[in-house]
């Protein structure tokens, strides 16, 4: 099976960069994949990390939770979730973070919304930072900001202020990872409203994860935006990390 090999990288058009001073740019089409490279991090760091998404979806769903919840039903639906629960644990048991392919082996059934409490519950993310165009949560961990209608697609510092975002509350004695979803985009002007907090989110970040999301991306994108093409966003999202971060990246042969 593909994705139980290195086969993976071509289904996934998998693309890796390194700046010049190291740290590492992923680019995965679903964005589950993107915990293979946070578990890459946690592998050399042995910090659980925290993460800051920017993404159109909230993707806190819990770990393998369509998979199991699909199954508990088939099985038995008065008990569905106490079967989901247990399913999805049974996931979770099987997954050695020491061990990368053996959270490889259950991508297939990890759904593009779960892998952030799936990298929380394995301990390779310490706490997240969910910035997102449609919900914020309440949840026992995790921190979540939904960004008013107006700032769609926006990283100015009016965004993240009005999103409720304060870039002191992340802490210092952990790796962060700044995660970002194509989805989030509209259209190309996005990009050029980078400002100071993104900046600096990008100068602290030890590891970048981006995901196509190609059917959402094109499905939100603006119906103005007619020329805008998936390859567009993808090499304007480089493009801003790379300058945000502050240099040229190399792309890694994988």
């Amino acid at each position: 099976m593909a994705e139980r090999t290195n086969d993976w990288r071509a289904a996934q058009h998998f693309r890796q960069e390194r700046l010049p001073d190291g740290r590492i740019i992923g680019v995965v089409d679903d964005h589950q994949y993107a915990i293979l490279l946070w578990a890459a991090l946690w592998q050399t760091t042995r910090t659980p990390a925290v993460l800051v998404s920017i993404d159109f979806h909230p993707d806190t769903d819990p770990p393998f939770w369509l998979a199991s919840y699909q199954k508990a039903v088939a099985r038995d639906p008065t008990n569905a979730e106490a079967l989901t629960q247990k399913y999805s644990a049974r996931r979770l048991a099987q997954i050695d973070p020491e061990d990368g392919g053996s959270l490889l082996a259950q991508m297939p059934l990890m759904h593009n919304d779960e892998q952030i409490n799936t990298a929380m519950a394995l301990g390779v993310l310490a706490d997240y930072h969910m910035i997102n165009c449609m919900a914020r949560h309440e949840y026992a961990s995790g921190h979540h900001y939904r960004v008013p209608e107006v700032h769609f697609g926006d990283l100015s510092d009016g965004m993240f202020a009005a999103a409720g975002f304060d870039l002191d509350a992340l802490p210092r004695n952990r790796p962060l990872i700044l995660d970002i979803d194509l989805d989030y985009f509209p259209d190309a002007s996005g990009f050029a409203t980078a400002g100071p907090v993104f900046r600096a989110l990008a100068a602290r970040a030890q590891t970048f994860s981006m995901a196509r999301s190609r059917s959402y991306f094109e499905y939100l994108k603006s119906s103005e935006a007619k020329t805008f093409s998936m390859a567009d966003c993808e090499a304007a999202g480089l493009a801003l990390i790379r300058d945000a971060a502050g240099g040229r990246s190399d792309e890694i042969k994988v």
